[in-house]
């Protein structure tokens, strides 16, 4: 049986007549006859009798218009769940990502994103970049983010580089600096992320050029934690853009001179088809994460 078929016989149901059938289906009478013998021709019964100029069902097409009704449902669930595919509007998404970015930059994103998608299931993995960048061959996620991209194997890798601000507090004697360098900040209290950090490097080669003394006096895992320990003292802090949005009342940003560099990498599988869901929102987060790249 063809679609097209069971719309024809629901038509003329409703209808009572092949004119009228024809002028809701918007095709010509003769189309709609010869569909209901083919249609019936495939059943093996007749579906209509004529009866004072209009057609009369037979038991059988009585009995039969249930299912059809049913099947016509099915179609037109089929169809709208088609297009929520199409439109990425519905799925599944996995996304594994390191903490700087999976505590609240990508929260705020996902519930902007699900706002329009009510048939979107999300799940967001926080893991240490390492650990993103060791499970990327299991292809168990659609999309991840890690600190520090490179030549992965078996992933499309898209980098966002970043240039690190410094933060202080507001009653802090530098607050007023309208660029802070190594020599402004020499012998003051500092706290740095773990010498592994791609920016840690970077900052001691900073002080180190510039004959200043990089006094890290606290060092911690995450931006965030620098952020919070700022907050309660007079040391201040190198941080990224992206983990020092909407910063409490109490601290402010200053650039910092030489430029500090912090990239990170959105990833996705290669032999992994992105779906719709997918692409959708790394549209999403590409727009999100470009608005915070700046020039040094």
């Amino acid at each position: 049986m063809q679609i097209r078929e069971i719309e024809c016989f629901q038509a003329i149901m409703t209808a009572g007549t092949m004119t009228r059938a024809s002028q809701m289906l918007g095709i010509s009478q003769p189309a709609v006859s010869n569909t209901i013998a083919t249609l019936e021709h495939r059943l093996g019964f007749k579906l209509f009798l004529r009866k004072s100029g209009r057609l009369q069902p037979t038991p059988e097409a009585l009995i039969f218009y249930d299912d059809a009704q049913r099947l016509l449902e099915a179609v037109v669930r089929a169809n709208e769940a088609a297009t929520r595919l199409r439109q990425g509007e519905t799925g599944h998404l996995t996304i594994s990502a390191f903490p700087g970015v999976s505590i609240k930059f990508l929260p705020e994103i996902i519930s902007r994103f699900l706002k329009t998608r009510q048939n979107v299931k999300v799940r967001l993995l926080s893991r240490s970049s390492h650990i993103v960048i060791e499970q990327l061959p299991s292809q168990m996620f659609d999309i991840a983010v890690a600190e520090k991209p490179s030549q992965f194997v078996g992933v499309d890798a898209e980098q966002f580089t970043y240039h690190c601000h410094c933060i202080v507090a507001k009653d802090h004697p530098l607050a007023k600096q309208e660029v802070l360098t190594p020599q402004e900040l020499d012998d003051v209290p500092f706290i740095a992320l773990f010498r592994d950090h791609m920016t840690t490097y970077q900052i001691a080669r900073a002080f180190s050029d510039a004959n200043a003394k990089w006094n890290v006096v606290l060092e911690a895992q995450y931006f965030a934690s620098l952020i919070e320990f700022v907050k309660s003292g007079n040391a201040v802090a190198l941080v990224d853009p992206i983990n020092s949005q909407n910063l409490d009342s109490g601290l402010i940003r200053i650039p910092f001179k030489p430029s500090i560099q912090y990239q990170i990498g959105v990833l996705t599988p290669q032999d992994k088809p992105v779906s719709k869901v997918s692409g959708a929102f790394l549209d999403l987060m590409r727009k999100e994460l470009s608005k915070h790249i700046s020039e040094p």
